[in-house]
């Protein structure tokens, strides 16, 4: 394996011998003589446990979501005591904003200017009574658009009585002023799905779009994982060939293909 080059970057779990699980990471760097041949390997190992299982968690949320969503066509998502996202994959993929923006929630910079007396009011209010919120708001896309989105929240109450965290669940509203139809934020399964519209390689996306194919391969495996500016350009590009990604009022999303 380590001749193979395997043993770059590995994670494995270990049980201690007082029983408890933990995850370990392996780094290793490989030194050679001048032969070439491999001589000796140079590595050190940390303790990741806190990682893997923020990383577990938000695999289970993801699966989470994605089933809510398959049976509601809503998003699902959760807050802390005061209404604060505690997820924020869909928001930023939805908005384009980046943690930094995220960190400075009062401002609801990315809600519409009309709807944030209202968004304000109503939280409050949801959370001194410890009840059930109904709120429809606008929500700047990343692309400068606004949708209207319908969302039902709960408070997640513990023996005592006090709010431990807020679930909530969003759906597309029928009313899309900025845009004739609900056109969504970028996903994996629309970038195979427009290549196949399309009849085009990876790479012959890649070029149209001027990233590169590493990236390409990566958004359609994860596009969360992708930097923003990235997916928008794919989305032009595919744009441009007269792809359309559309979302109807049950929140289904379908991908098009029109005359340019």
């Amino acid at each position: 394996m380590a001749k193979a080059g395997e043993l770059a970057v590995r994670r494995f779990r270990v049980i201690r011998p007082d029983g408890h699980l933990i995850w370990l990471e392996s780094r290793t760097e490989r030194q050679y003589d001048r032969q070439g041949r491999l001589a000796m390997l140079h590595g050190v190992i940390q303790d990741v446990t806190d990682q893997e299982k923020v990383r577990s968690e938000q695999a289970r949320l993801a699966s989470i979501n994605n089933s809510m969503r398959k049976i509601t066509g809503a998003d699902f998502w959760r807050a802390d005591t005061e209404g604060k996202l505690l997820d924020f994959t869909n928001w930023m993929r939805f908005t384009g904003q980046t943690p930094e923006q995220l960190k400075d929630y009062g401002s609801l910079s990315a809600v519409h200017p009309d709807d944030r007396d209202l968004f304000t009011k109503t939280w409050q209010s949801g959370i001194a009574l410890k009840q059930r919120i109904e709120l429809s708001v606008r929500v700047r896309r990343h692309d400068g658009a606004y949708q209207r989105f319908k969302n039902s929240v709960v408070p997640v109450i513990d023996a005592d009585g006090a709010i431990l965290e807020w679930h909530g669940m969003s759906w597309v509203a029928e009313d899309a002023p900025s845009t004739p139809r609900t056109a969504v934020a970028l996903q994996s399964a629309h970038v195979r799905a427009a290549r196949a519209l399309l009849d085009i390689s990876a790479q012959q996306l890649a070029e149209m779009s001027q990233v590169s194919f590493s990236t390409i391969r990566r958004m359609e495996a994860d596009a969360s994982a992708v930097r923003q500016d990235s997916i928008d350009q794919v989305q032009a590009a595919l744009g441009r060939r007269g792809v359309q990604f559309l979302q109807g009022q049950n929140g289904h999303i379908s991908v098009a293909l029109s005359p340019v």
